[in-house]
């Protein structure tokens, strides 16, 4: 063999070893994106929970709070809280909450729903990009086997 054709071997497998390396590299970052943005939803979830269980909590207190004065009203006025247009206006007020617990639950959904679609998003990207990845080796190792054969042909 030639030095040239040596040199030219030689450069090419340092050349494929490089690429190899590089496309590791970069499916290591994907992997270690995918991870991110999973961990990132999920304190994102547990956020938005917390969020939801506090407004409802507030919103139970609230009813109470409104629900004891009406009731100490009524019985300072010498009327029934359990009666009459006392208890009608007591179950109104808990037919608002309830309806207000329902909107703040269903938004809840929503966000979460948004948040579900937008890691599924992100996973199919990355998934995308690994696949792109894995084909861009198999090509890398193609190329260098057949620069090689040329290589060695000549």
């Amino acid at each position: 063999m030639e030095v040239a054709t040596v040199t030219s071997i030689i450069s090419n497998i340092a050349s494929t070893h490089l690429n190899l390396s590089n496309l590791k590299n970069q499916k290591k970052a994907v992997k270690a994106e995918n991870k991110a943005a999973t961990q990132q939803t999920e304190l994102e979830k547990q956020s938005i929970q917390a969020t939801l269980a506090e407004q409802q909590r507030k919103s139970r207190n609230l009813l109470a709070q409104q629900q004891s004065a009406y009731r100490a009203k009524l019985g300072a006025s010498n009327l029934s809280p359990y009666s009459g247009s006392g208890q009608v206006v007591l179950d109104a007020m808990q037919k608002e909450h309830d309806i207000e617990d329902k909107y703040v639950q269903s938004q809840a959904n929503i966000s979460l729903a948004a948040l579900k679609n937008s890691i599924e998003r992100v996973n199919t990207q990355n998934l995308l990009r690994l696949r792109n990845l894995t084909n861009a080796q198999g090509q890398t190792i193609a190329n260098s086997l057949n620069t090689l054969s040329t290589s060695m042909i000549k």
